[in-house]
């Protein structure tokens, strides 16, 4: 095992949404040789139905993990992105503790959420983002799992200010951020150095893709994500494979050596097919590679 360094993760994410199992996601992975992998809930056997996973699915997560010597970096809970949960903050915070119950059970440092729902807009009020998080983050510290909050383009959580000032109103060990660069690029931020300047300091894991706009006629549909935020929205963000966007990526590894970052950094290509997805895993493990994160 590559010790010592930045450690490359690759997202479960896109090819659960392709519909792809657990066993079949590291397989693919294992194809790769990658050895570490973020679950997203749905990823886990029995897909988190009713936000719960019962001791027998947890048992075959387990087991199909160690069949493929795969190892967890983190666990994704993308509750926040459903309005009802927003609606219903106890169930919100039952489903983060599950979340975390898991991660602790999989050997997993990383629980990942987002704000959105909670608190969308760049100005909208933290409070009752806060308020839900505060018992989870207690639970957290409790089970000795770190939760990372990701930046999102379009929630209070999209500039490094906003971030700042949700980290710091609940002021815990265990409750850190996931940065992506490219989110803070998509909520028309200067993503490195200047976020990552603001926030280094809380930086306890890393999403890594690239963006750039979308130019029609140039860029294919099949990586075209969200409107920018506001006052940008009339223009799109564009996914390229790591090495060809907007997105200092070059600078931020350099400056993660420097800085001693000794975390994840997890692959989430956004593309929304399967053999392009394939095409951006094999560029985007080479490039990190030759930047020696394997």
């Amino acid at each position: 095992m590559h010790m010592g360094g930045i450690k490359l993760a690759v997202s479960g994410q896109q090819l659960g949404g392709f519909g792809k199992s657990l066993r079949e996601i590291l397989s693919l992975l294992k194809s790769l040789s990658i050895s570490w992998v973020e679950l997203w809930t749905f990823n886990l056997v029995g897909g988190f139905r009713g936000r719960k996973i019962s001791e027998e699915d947890l048992k075959r997560t387990k087991e199909i993990l160690s069949e493929y010597n795969m190892g967890v970096a983190c666990v994704t809970n993308g509750d926040a992105f459903i309005k009802e949960m927003a609606e219903q903050p106890d169930r919100y915070v039952e489903s983060m503790k599950e979340t975390i119950r898991v991660a602790k059970e999989l050997n997993a440092p990383f629980v990942n959420c987002y704000a959105y729902y909670f608190a969308l807009g760049h100005d909208a009020d933290i409070k009752p983002l806060i308020k839900v998080m505060k018992p989870i983050v207690d639970y957290a510290e409790e089970m000795g799992v770190t939760v990372v909050l990701e930046n999102e383009a379009h929630d209070a959580s999209g500039t490094p200010e906003g971030m700042l000032k949700i980290l710091k109103a609940l002021n815990s060990d265990h409750f850190k951020t996931n940065f992506d660069a490219t989110n803070y690029y998509h909520a028309n931020v200067e993503p490195f150095p200047y976020a990552y300047e603001l926030l280094k300091d809380y930086i306890a894991y890393i999403h890594m893709k690239n963006g750039c706009r979308f130019i029609q006629g140039i860029h294919p549909d099949y990586a075209k994500g969200a409107p920018f935020a506001p006052p940008n929205e009339s223009n799109y963000i564009f996914y390229p494979p790591l090495p060809y966007g907007a997105v200092n990526i070059e600078g931020l590894i350099t400056r993660l050596k420097d800085d001693g970052y000794k975390g994840f950094c997890t692959l989430e290509p956004h593309v929304r097919t399967l053999d392009k997805l394939m095409e951006y895993y094999k560029v985007e493990i080479e490039y990190l590679k030759q930047k020696d994160i394997v």
